[in-house]
């Protein structure tokens, strides 16, 4: 339903109240089709949040048993890698924890020494490596990519100004949190020896049906 006032009137984007009248059929059609679809994603989304905290709650609750068993003390925080499967091993639960990492300001004085041991090398400096930097240290969503930022320690440059920087990189470097993740598998069919597949909860990573497709062509 759209946003009505106690006269019946509809809200408009700008906040004011149209009487439906003046409002078209199409318009009126298109406002119920949203309402609609939006009320059920949010009760979907709701059963997913539920499910979410359910499957992490019983795979710890899992792992307590275990250590339990083996006169092990409860785990006071759910940030373990956790890997369950059925007896048969067609379906598998995963809980992977990932940690967060951000950099404090000695990352920019790393630039500034990356920089530096470039304009030293203008004249032998790989390409690569400098289109690397640049691409490495490129901010989107005023965030730099804290993986991209590590994978220059990879590099077997031996300069007294890389190794500088990279040692400045491992100062800057600090753990922000931890995010953790989880993911179902099982086997096509049901066939123990049948591909690993996720089973996507995404919804723009869902297949639609082949016949819902065909109906939405007519």
């Amino acid at each position: 339903m759209p946003t009505i006032n106690e006269k019946g009137m509809w809200r408009n984007k700008e906040g004011d109240f149209i009487h439906p009248d003046m409002i078209t059929p199409d318009k009126q059609l298109e406002d119920e089709t949203v309402e609609s679809i939006v009320k059920g994603a949010l009760v979907l989304q709701k059963q997913m949040i539920e499910f979410k905290a359910k499957a992490f709650e019983e795979c710890y609750g899992f792992v307590d048993l275990l250590r339990q068993k083996y006169n092990m003390e409860r785990i006071t925080s759910k940030s373990g890698t956790v890997t369950l499967k059925n007896f048969d091993g067609t379906k598998i639960v995963e809980i992977q924890v990932s940690k967060l990492i951000s950099f404090d300001q000695k990352l920019s004085l790393a630039k500034e020494k990356i920089d530096e041991y470039l304009t030293l090398k203008t004249n032998g400096a790989d390409a690569e490596i400098q289109t690397l930097i640049t691409r490495v240290f490129d901010v989107k969503n005023g965030k730099v990519d804290a993986k991209q930022i590590l994978s220059l320690k990879s590099y077997p440059i031996e300069h007294e100004l890389w190794k500088e920087a990279m040692s400045m990189i491992d100062d800057a470097t600090e753990i922000a949190g931890t995010k953790s993740y989880i993911r179902f598998k099982h086997r096509k069919n049901g066939e123990v020896d049948g591909s690993l597949e996720h089973i996507v909860l995404d919804l723009a990573g869902l297949e639609m049906p082949i016949k819902e497709l065909e109906n939405g062509k007519d």
